[in-house]
């Protein structure tokens, strides 16, 4: 999970790994069922039915263009919302793209990083320098 600005440490350390491992990585992502099963078995949570959170995830995932191209043809986001602790979490069933809210974000990082990794990298992910880099440095510890 990236927040702060990259740096062109940050940039160059992402480029080495990313061309130290790209070549040899194979798409693996999880469908978003099975990011959201995966959630609800491992986390304690309950279910937030909450209309204007759902839109949110839903809207960081249409608005952005990274995030809809991974959405079917014809296909709108499918938003199941839960609160676990302090946070509010938001996974689609569509694509497997999840939202994590928090007031303490050091708190929720842990969560954020185990869902990424789970769900893994498609194609497109594979080309991108940064998700690569993130994948590689969670994985090889």
């Amino acid at each position: 999970m990236q927040t702060v600005k990259p740096t062109a440490e940050m940039l160059a350390e992402w480029k080495r790994i990313f061309e130290a491992y790209h070549a040899a990585m194979k798409p693996n992502r999880k469908t978003g069922t099975e990011v959201d099963q995966y959630f609800r078995n491992k986390y304690a949570h309950q279910v937030f039915n909450d209309a204007a959170f759902q839109e949110i995830v839903a809207l960081n995932i249409t608005e952005n263009a990274f995030s809809r191209n991974k959405l079917p043809k014809g296909v709108l986001p499918n938003i199941k919302s839960y609160k676990t602790g302090n946070a509010l979490v938001g996974i689609d069933l569509s694509t497997g793209e999840f939202h994590i809210e928090s007031e303490n974000i050091e708190e929720v990082m842990p969560l954020h990083d185990d869902l990424f990794v789970y769900r893994g990298l498609d194609e497109e992910d594979l080309k991108n320098i940064f998700l690569v880099a993130e994948y590689v440095k969670l994985t090889q510890n």
